[in-house]
C-alpha cells in the first residue's frame, strides 16, 4: 500500500525496488530497445519524474514508461497515496462533486463586463467615474499580464477598448476625449502584445499601429514611444531587423528621457544582434544604460507599469538577450544573472522570469556548460501550458536548435532536453490555438 512519505507513485516503486537509479535507467533503455522505441532516460530526468517536478514526456517515452512500470504515466507521476483511487476510477470523477472555480470566475467577470457595457451604452452622458474605472482596469490588466492566459487577456483588453469606444461616441469634452483615447491606446497596446504572444504577427502590428495613432492624437509621448518600440519588437521577431532599427531611429529623438528611451535603445540592440553586429549592439546598450540612469521612480512606463513597464530586471534581461545573440556566452550569463537577481526588487518592471531562465540556459550552453544549462530550465518546466507565450516557446525553440548543434547533438542529456522542449512547446500550441487557426 502506498505511503504518504513518497511524493509520487514512481518514487515509491523505485525506492522500494532492488535496483539503483543508474540500473533503473539502463533497464528502462533496454525495455525501449525491446519495444523498438526511441526513448532514453537519464538519472537526472528520472529524479525529476520521481519528485513530480516534470509531468510531460514524448509519446514514445510515455509508452515505454507505462510498459516498464505497469501504470499509466499520469498515475506514475501522481501522488503515491492517491494512486490507488486514481487507477480505480480511471481518472474520472462523479458528476456534481467538484466545482470549476476558474469557469465561475470567468463567468462572473464576463457578467460584470456585460453590465458595464450596457450601462455605458444606455447612459445619456459620460460619467467621469466610468472613465476612472477604465483607467484603473487597463493598468491593472497590464500589471497582471504575466499571470493571466493570453486568451483571457484578449477578452479583457478588448472589453476595455470597446467601452472606451462607446464612451468616445458620447462625449465632446476635450479632457474626457483625451483620457478615453489614452485608454483605447493602452488597450490596443495590450492587444498587440497578446497577438504577439499568440504569434498573430499581422494582428500584433495592426494593434501597435493603432496604439501609436491614439498616442499621437493626444500627444502622449510615452505611449507613442512604447507603441513604436513594440512595433520594432514585432518586426525583429519576424526577421525584419532592418525595419526594427528604422522604427527605432524614427522615434528615439522624440521619446522622453529615461525608461522610454532606454527601452527603445535596448530593442535596437536586439535588432543589431540579429544582424550580427556586436559593435552596434555595444553602442546601443551603452546608450540604453545611460537612459536607465535617468529613470524616475514609479513611472507608468518604467518600473511600475507591468507589461508597460521597463524596470531594471527587464532592462538587464533584454541586454543579456542581445549579448547572447552575438555569441558572447559568459557576458550574457553575467547580465542575465543580474536580471534574475533584480526580480524581487522589481515586481512591476515587466520581466517575465521564465524567459530570462531560458536565455540563461542558452548562455550557459554557449559557454559550454550543459549541466548548468539544464539546471537553468528548472523554473521553466512547471509553467502552465496556457501561460507559455510566444516569447517563451520561441526561445525554447532556439535553445532546442542550439542543443541539436554539432557540439551537443549526440549527447544523451542534450537529446533528453530536446525531447522535453518538444513536449513543452507542443502542449503550449494546443492550449494557445485560436478557433479556426
Amino acid at each position: 500500500m502506498a505511503t504518504a512519505q513518497h511524493r509520487t507513485l514512481l518514487e515509491q516503486i523505485v525506492h522500494e525496488g532492488s535496483w539503483t537509479i543508474d540500473e533503473t535507467c539502463r533497464a528502462f533503455e533496454r525495455k525501449a530497445a525491446e519495444m523498438g522505441e526511441s526513448a532514453t532516460l537519464s538519472p537526472r530526468h528520472l529524479a525529476r519524474w520521481m519528485s513530480g517536478e516534470v509531468g510531460q514526456a514524448r509519446p514514445a517515452t510515455r509508452r515505454v514508461a507505462e510498459e516498464f512500470w505497469g501504470h499509466r504515466f499520469e498515475v506514475l507521476l501522481g501522488s503515491a497515496q492517491d494512486s490507488f483511487e486514481f487507477e480505480r476510477s480511471c481518472g474520472t470523477a462523479a458528476p456534481g462533486l467538484s466545482v470549476d472555480v476558474e469557469s465561475l470566475e470567468a463567468a462572473a467577470v464576463m457578467a460584470a463586463h456585460e453590465s458595464f457595457e450596457h450601462a455605458a451604452r444606455t447612459a445619456g452622458t459620460v460619467d467621469s467615474d466610468d472613465i476612472a474605472m477604465l483607467q484603473e482596469s487597463v493598468l491593472a490588466l497590464a500589471r497582471d499580464y504575466q499571470i493571466k492566459p493570453p486568451l483571457q487577456m484578449l477578452i479583457e483588453a478588448r472589453h476595455i477598448r470597446d467601452v472606451a469606444y462607446l464612451l468616445l461616441d458620447k462625449t465632446r469634452m476635450p479632457a474626457q476625449t483625451s483620457e478615453l483615447y489614452q485608454v483605447a491606446g493602452q488597450a490596443c497596446g495590450l492587444l498587440s502584445v497578446v497577438s504577439f504572444d499568440l504569434a498573430r504577427w499581422d494582428a500584433a502590428e495592426e494593434q501597435a499601429r493603432s496604439a501609436r495613432t491614439y498616442a499621437e492624437l493626444i500627444g502622449d509621448a510615452h505611449l507613442q514611444a512604447w507603441a513604436r518600440g513594440t512595433q520594432a519588437v514585432i518586426a525583429n521577431w519576424r526577421g525584419q531587423s532592418r525595419r526594427a532599427i528604422s522604427l527605432i531611429e524614427s522615434s528615439v529623438e522624440n521619446a522622453p528621457d529615461g525608461t522610454s528611451t532606454a527601452r527603445l535603445r535596448a530593442i535596437e540592440a536586439r535588432a543589431w544582434a540579429e544582424l550580427g553586429n556586436p559593435d552596434r549592439v555595444k553602442a546601443a546598450l551603452r546608450l540604453a544604460d545611460v537612459e536607465m540612469g535617468r529613470a524616475r521612480d514609479n513611472e507608468l512606463y518604467g518600473a511600475s507599469g507591468g507589461e508597460f513597464g521597463w524596470g531594471p530586471s527587464r532592462h538587464a534581461a533584454c541586454a543579456g538577450t542581445a549579448i547572447l545573440t552575438v555569441g558572447q556566452g559568459e557576458a550574457a550569463v553575467t547580465r542575465i544573472s543580474d536580471a534574475i537577481s533584480l526580480i524581487p526588487e522589481d515586481p512591476f518592471g515587466g520581466l517575465a522570469p521564465a524567459r530570462a531562465h531560458v536565455d540563461m540556459a542558452a548562455a550557459e550552453l554557449l559557454a559550454g556548460r550543459l549541466d548548468a544549462s539544464a539546471g537553468a530550465l528548472d523554473a521553466v518546466w512547471t509553467i502552465p501550458a496556457a501561460l507559455r507565450r510566444q516569447g517563451l516557446t520561441g526561445r525554447m525553440g532556439l535553445l532546442s536548435r542550439q542543443l541539436a548543434g554539432r557540439n551537443w547533438r549526440d549527447t544523451p542529456e542534450a537529446i533528453e532536453l530536446r525531447d522535453q522542449i518538444e513536449v513543452f512547446t507542443a502542449e503550449a500550441a494546443s492550449q494557445l490555438a485560436l478557433p479556426g487557426a
